[in-house]
């Protein structure tokens, strides 16, 4: 992202992408709004913490000494556990004041913290209930992470060598449904399975016998589960 990027985005209002604080702010302050950054971003996406903007109404106010405030930041980071690598910072000049914006990218080795783990939730960072904390945990996992994002949305699911219920062999078998996550964690996912008119029902898979692919005649995800 630009400079000129940056201060474009500087007029947007908070929000999930978007903080503003003052010269004076604290450590533990830094290290909340990094780490609810870090830890609930898409990849893809950035947002930006401005340092020396005023958090009400948006003043330009500026920072004392921007060399002296990007060493707050990296201090800030690195001592968040594990440290948050997923930033850079820049200075820039507004109004004839220098500004220092932070901009904070989706992290692979989320989630971070600094004591508790913060998301963002609209434009506040607030601590991660024990259903994110989960989600954060199984994001590091790939697969994991790809289940999650499909969220709800219906997926294809095929079982090939054996039943949707039942991951027992069974030679030549086939079965294909529509689907829908019904959870996911490092180690198993959950799926709501809807077949030809029967009453829904939820099955468990171990993540090692599920493969992601695509369903392209119906142009959505599909879950291959093996025996």
């Amino acid at each position: 992202m630009t400079d000129d990027e940056l201060r474009q985005r500087l007029t947007d209002d908070e929000d999930q992408l978007v903080e503003r604080k003052s010269d004076g702010v604290k450590r533990d302050e830094l290290q909340q709004t990094l780490s609810a950054f870090a830890n609930t971003l898409q990849p893809g996406n950035a947002g930006v913490l401005f340092i020396g903007v005023a958090d009400k109404g948006g003043a330009i106010t500026g920072v004392a000494n921007s060399d002296s405030t990007q060493h707050r930041v990296r201090e800030a980071a690195e001592s968040c556990f594990p440290p948050i690598r997923s930033y850079e910072s820049h200075a820039l000049t507004i109004e004839k004041k220098t500004v220092v914006a932070v901009l904070i990218r989706a992290s692979g080795e989320r989630p971070h913290f600094t004591g508790p783990a913060y998301v963002r939730v609209g434009s506040e960072s607030v601590k991660a209930s024990a259903e994110q904390y989960e989600k954060l945990i199984a994001s590091r996992n790939g697969k994991t992470e790809a289940i999650l994002r499909i969220g709800n949305a219906p997926v294809t699911v095929e079982a090939i060598g054996r039943r949707f219920e039942n991951p027992m062999p069974a030679p030549g078998a086939r079965y294909l449904s529509e689907a829908r996550i019904a959870g996911c964690d490092a180690h198993c996912v959950r799926l709501t399975v809807s077949s030809n008119g029967m009453p829904a029902w939820t099955i468990a898979e171990p993540l090692d016998r599920v493969s992601i692919s695509h369903d392209v005649r119906r142009d959505r995800p599909m879950l291959i589960l093996s025996s």
